[in-house]
């Protein structure tokens, strides 16, 4: 059969989907006390237990055994206008119910063990998406649906030196699944590939807080990047497979990237609390995208003579960035704090190698949030969030699996502009016993 181009490409819905969290797969959702200051001291202020998925050494600051439950609402704006090219011809497209609702929840365990130790437990989301375009959209041979989750779980163990130093370390375990199609071929309208994989990886976290003096805490932390070999079967769908349905092994290995994350906490008086923030990301580690059958000579694959085993090429090149945030809080009663916060992310995505599985552009958030103390060591967290990037232009084509772009009746493109925003609102609840 002849060789199908990125037919497995759905394997990597790790990091080609669009989302509304951090710049380009990451999320920031993992707690709601931090989101309404946009994230920004999220490493130096130990509010509730959630302070252990950006900085293990938080929970040495909490005095009492609690737990924090909770999640967020993700709901995303997309807006495309643009052409999709194949050897049969050009469609237009308008569309703008591709970001689909998503939910990511989070929940928290964090005791003292004595006066210095403290043990805790996490889970949380840090990276995943939910995309889904219409079947006749422009680039629907580039991309149609994605649903993806990635869960992280974290012992963590935390020191309190002394009443300024405070080190902790986290262990994680990452569970990551996904699916997603796309049509094939321009020749065969009807047919399709749905792609399911999944992995288990294991990393670590470790950071520190320094308080100078008592109103001033000093966050840094720092994640670990995991490697991902995802595994599962693509299955192929219509009359390019014969009217038969068509399963194939296939597997992809990705670097999820490090975070080296500053943050800064400083009291200004009674009411008045403002933090900071700054996160720089090695995105660079991702260069390329390969995908590879996982099997001989298999039925969606075919043969290349060059290289057998390799199914899809794609080119990536993404750059490191660094994100910001700033934000404040406002102490109005013993019961009710005001926040809020601003956040810049720069996207990793050069423009030249923008996707559709990632139309990624910089991004800004305004937010708002507030905590409420119930009584009998109950609190309840709440934010909402607005997130706009920029508009960016996107000029994709798909490439053979020798790193070139395809020519003559295979080559696809699309050109077009995107325009993406999302509304957040997060929540949670923290017990403490």
């Amino acid at each position: 059969m002849k060789k199908i181009n990125q037919s497995l490409f759905a394997l990597s819905t790790l990091t080609l989907a669009m989302q509304a969290g951090a710049a380009g797969f990451a999320l920031n959702e993992s707690s709601a006390a931090a989101a309404g200051t946009a994230y920004a001291g999220r490493g130096s202020n130990a509010e509730d237990a959630s302070i252990m998925a950006s900085n293990p050494a938080g929970i040495a600051l909490l005095e009492e055994r609690q737990v924090t439950a909770g999640g967020a609402v993700v709901v995303p704006k997309g807006d495309f206008k643009g052409t999709g090219t194949t050897a049969l011809g050009t469609t237009d497209s308008t569309n703008d119910e591709f970001l689909k609702t998503a939910v990511i929840p989070f929940g928290y365990f964090s005791m003292p063990i004595d006066d210095q130790l403290s043990f805790g437990f996490g889970m949380y989301a840090p990276f995943g998406s939910s995309t889904d375009y219409s079947d006749d959209w422009a680039g629907r041979y580039l991309a149609n649906e994605t649903d993806v989750s990635v869960i992280n779980l974290q012992p963590t163990v935390a020191y309190k030196f002394s009443d300024q130093l405070s080190f902790g370390l986290g262990v994680f375990a990452t569970y990551a699944e996904g699916e997603l199609s796309r049509f094939i071929s321009p020749v065969a309208p009807d047919s399709a590939v749905v792609v399911k994989g999944d992995d288990w990886a294991y990393g670590w976290n470790i950071g520190a807080i320094w308080q100078p003096v008592e109103t001033t805490s000093l966050g840094v932390s720092y994640r670990s990047s995991i490697k991902l070999n995802l595994k599962g079967d693509a299955t192929g769908t219509g009359t390019a497979f014969g009217g038969a349905t068509i399963v194939e092994k296939a597997k992809l290995n990705i670097n999820l990237p490090e975070q080296l994350d500053l943050s800064v906490t400083h009291q200004l008086d009674d009411r008045w609390t403002v933090m900071a923030g700054a996160t720089w990301t090695r995105w660079s580690r991702f260069d390329k995208l390969v995908i590879e059958s996982d099997e001989t000579g298999g039925p969606i694959s075919g043969t290349d003579p060059s290289d057998p085993s390799v199914i899809t090429y794609v080119p990536e090149n993404w750059k490191n960035t660094w994100s910001i945030a700033v934000g404040g809080s406002y102490k109005y009663s013993d019961q009710l704090t005001l926040k809020a916060g601003y956040a810049f992310d720069q996207t990793p995505v050069k423009d030249a190698y923008r996707t559709a599985r990632i139309p990624d552009g910089d991004r800004n958030w305004l937010t708002v949030g507030a905590k409420y103390e119930l009584g009998n060591d109950w609190t309840v967290d709440a934010a909402y969030g607005y997130m706009f990037a920029s508009k960016v232009k996107i000029d994709e084509g798909n490439y053979t699996s020798a790193g070139d772009p395809a020519s003559g009746a295979t080559a696809l493109s699309l050109e077009g502009e995107y325009d993406n925003s999302a509304h957040v609102f997060s929540a949670s609840v923290t017990k403490r016993f």
